[in-house]
């Protein structure tokens, strides 16, 4: 087979899984965001373009956390069902070694890496910021009006009503009670009715209640005497409209400038401006509690109640006092003591979770980078697994790269975690996981190229019984004729 007629080859059969996998794996990790949102979700009303928006921009954010699990899945997938169809002997007995054989797929997983980098970096924080903020916006708003027989429904801003029947078309309405208190002074104003007819105005802003045969009281409080006097006014009505504003049951667009404060909003560079603000503020924090201590705590433990004089020795000055000024000098100690402490305190509270945020900024610099390098990592790790296993297809290959793929995911964020609490420094942290699969691609790799049985379960057992047959027979007896 032609270089390149195999690399066309290779490539043809290794993209198709891939682009498989990492669609099933952006799919799963978005349905778990949705259904982990979807009581804030569900019954708001929301049109169909708005739920079209979020879902697109929730699905493309999960492409780069999908990735390596795609690379790994479709690795093993393809180069064990050509080893499965012997496809991968043929190459070999051909005079290609395994690396030449790997290197196009090799070359795609590299630009897929790059490609991955320049994602996460420029396109990912876009993509996020609108997902953040469409995902707030959806939240805030109200759920949809739903005005249930026989309750006072007091979602509408400014209003409580109350429904006595519904027709079956949900318009119709029977015995209403109205409170309106959206002038801030109670509920001053209540319109009763025997029927009425609801419906949304044609731009949605406003609900329009058609009352009839009722009567509409109203306590007027505009004079200060009124609240002595107690006026009402009676208006007894055959038909009132009411005009009720829904403003605020519209999801409203908040601004993307408020969510731009995270480090998944950012790309590396705006990350390390930010992370070197927090430093200077931290280091700021060292430095005003070491002034403070030096020009305003030991200052006044020296001249404590106004009785110390300079340049006198403080045993001596002690000395000088009687109890009654000893006693204060004491009280006054204990209390710049108590004052001193509940500083440093709070100094220390708001360093640690400055530096607390510090860490996280500094993960999700390294995160960036080191998913790109994952890719290549458990490239070569699914590569060589494939080659091992001899099995493609949706089997086995699939169960063995999920497993590795969750230990994978769970030892980063074990390490993240550890980082968070000051165990390890960051660059360790977040590059172990690939520290710890490296070795592990490097050894299989070595151990495909050298068409090891790694995974044949015979060659572990057929030395323990040759071992078991030889013993047996040094220890039965020759037998005598």
């Amino acid at each position: 087979m032609k270089p390149k007629v195999l690399h066309t080859y290779l490539l043809k059969a290794y993209l198709p899984p891939f682009f498989m996998t990492l669609f099933i794996g952006v799919f799963v990790f978005f349905l778990i965001h949705v259904f982990t949102y979807m009581d804030d979700i569900i019954g708001k009303g929301m049109g169909a373009w708005v739920l079209v928006q979020f879902f697109f921009f929730s699905f493309l954010t999960f492409i780069p956390v999908a990735m390596p699990l795609a690379v790994l899945l479709s690795s093993i997938m393809t180069f064990g069902n050509l080893a499965e169809n012997y496809e991968l002997a043929a190459m070999k007995s051909s005079g290609l070694s395994l690396f030449k054989i790997i290197r196009p797929v090799f070359v795609f997983i590299v630009f897929l890496a790059c490609f991955t980098f320049v994602f996460n970096n420029f396109i990912l924080p876009k993509i996020t910021l609108k997902s953040a903020r469409m995902l707030w916006d959806i939240r805030q708003a109200k759920p949809t009006l739903s005005i249930k027989e026989g309750v006072y429904y007091s979602q509408l801003e400014g209003y409580s009503i109350k429904v006595g029947k519904k027709s079956k078309d949900g318009q119709t309405l029977y015995n209403l009670n109205i409170y309106d208190h959206s002038e801030g002074k109670g509920n001053n104003i209540q319109l009763y009715a025997d029927s009425g007819i609801m419906k949304t105005s044609a731009d949605t802003n406003y609900l329009q209640i058609k009352l009839s045969n009722g009567s509409r009281y109203e306590d007027i409080m505009e004079e200060e005497e009124h609240r002595r006097t107690r006026p009402l006014m009676q208006l007894i009505y055959q038909e009132l409209n009411v005009n009720v504003d829904m403003s605020s049951f519209k999801m409203k667009q908040t601004e993307e400038a408020l969510f731009q404060d995270h480090h998944e909003m950012m790309n590396i560079w705006q990350i390390a401006k930010e992370l070197d603000t927090m430093n200077l503020a931290i280091e700021k924090k060292h430095t005003n509690l070491q002034n403070q201590f030096t020009n305003y705590f030991v200052p006044r433990t020296l001249k404590t109640s106004g009785f110390a004089k300079e340049h006198i020795p403080l045993k001596k000055f002690y000395g000088s006092l009687n109890n009654d000024e000893f006693r204060r000098c004491v009280e006054n100690a204990q209390n710049l003591v108590r004052s001193s402490s509940s500083y440093i305190d709070s100094i220390n509270d708001e360093i640690f979770s400055k530096n607390i945020n510090r860490l996280d900024f500094s993960i999700g610099w390294h995160k960036k980078i080191s998913i790109s390098f994952a890719c290549i990592v458990l490239f070569f790790v699914g590569a060589s697994l494939g080659a091992i296993i001899r099995k493609g297809g949706m089997g086995l290959p699939v169960v063995v790269a999920v497993m590795f793929f969750l230990l994978y995911y769970v030892v980063s964020i074990i390490f993240e975690d550890l980082v968070i609490q000051e165990v390890y420094t960051v660059f360790f942290g977040t590059w172990f996981p690939l520290m710890l699969f490296l070795p592990l691609g490097i050894f299989l790799t070595y151990k495909a190229a050298k068409d090891s049985a790694l995974f044949d379960m015979s060659s572990y057992i057929d030395p323990i019984k040759k071992l078991l047959n030889r013993k047996k027979e040094h220890a039965d007896p020759p037998v005598m004729q």
